[in-house]
């Protein structure tokens, strides 16, 4: 049996942001003690890894641990989709929708997972290997690190190579993970309509990109901001998601694909 076409995807705006970001926020005050406590736990496990490798002597190496996150970010708030919907339909999200949204996942999100870990670990071993031959030595000050001519050569490399594997993972997942874990589509339509997705609305799909990019970065030097940032910018992702696939249209992928 020949899979169902993938759902056609409107063109996001620039002008979608901005509600997009205020329906994220109405979602992050109706739950802020869940939003925060779940942000909190990504948080507290980046500042364990930033100090980590600072104190061992890899300090140049933290912008390589943020840009990471920027390759897991997908996986980091599937955990959060269900909040959203659950609130539209007059029920109180608790901790139990976050682990239900993952107990309950499909096996294409998995998948979708691996491919963000297997990218993660192409990112990390590119990033390691520039290391050795461009700096090759261990430097614990995290200030010289970030700010010294010395080391821009470096951040420069790592930034245009981070900034590649962060745009696939980007355009294949910003519209799949959401889709697959909806059960709105199997993982080969999530995946076709994703890319569809954005290079239709190429423009407001790369602002929203570039948004992603700075408010995580920026929130990730302050860890008690970024318990905040994560679960708006995932409820934000939530509505800029709609705005492309609104469920009234979808009445050709009403019933659930095949895990």
């Amino acid at each position: 049996m020949q899979p169902a076409p993938p759902p056609a995807p409107a063109v996001l705006a620039l002008a979608a942001l901005g509600p997009a970001l205020a329906a994220g926020w109405q979602v992050l005050r109706a739950v802020p003690g869940l939003s925060l406590a779940y942000g909190a736990v990504f948080a507290a496990a980046g500042s364990a890894l930033f100090w980590g490798v600072h104190w061992s002597g890899f300090a140049p190496l933290v912008l390589t641990l943020a840009g990471g996150f920027m390759l897991i970010g997908p996986l980091a708030v599937a955990g959060l989709m269900g909040v959203p919907d659950t609130l539209r339909a007059g029920g109180r999200p608790a901790i139990a929708t976050v682990f239900a949204a993952l107990r309950d996942a499909p096996r294409a999100l998995w998948v979708l997972g691996l491919f963000c870990l297997l990218i993660l670990f192409i990112w990390f071993s590119d990033a390691g290997t520039l290391y050795g031959f461009m700096i090759g030595e261990r430097v614990h000050d995290l200030l010289a690190a970030l700010t010294s001519k010395r080391f821009a050569r470096f951040h420069l490399f790592q930034s245009i190579m981070g900034a590649a594997l962060a745009s696939v993972v980007y355009v294949v997942t910003v519209h799949a993970v959401p889709l697959v874990a909806r059960r709105r589509a199997n993982l080969v339509q999530a995946v076709v309509a994703s890319v569809r997705a954005v290079f239709r609305g190429l423009p407001a799909h790369l602002a929203w990109g570039v948004l992603l990019s700075v408010a995580v970065f920026a929130a990730l030097c302050f860890p008690p901001l970024f318990a905040a940032v994560l679960p708006l910018l995932a409820y934000a992702g939530s509505a800029v998601h709609e705005t492309v696939f609104p469920r009234a249209s979808q009445g050709g992928m009403s019933q659930p694909p095949p895990p």
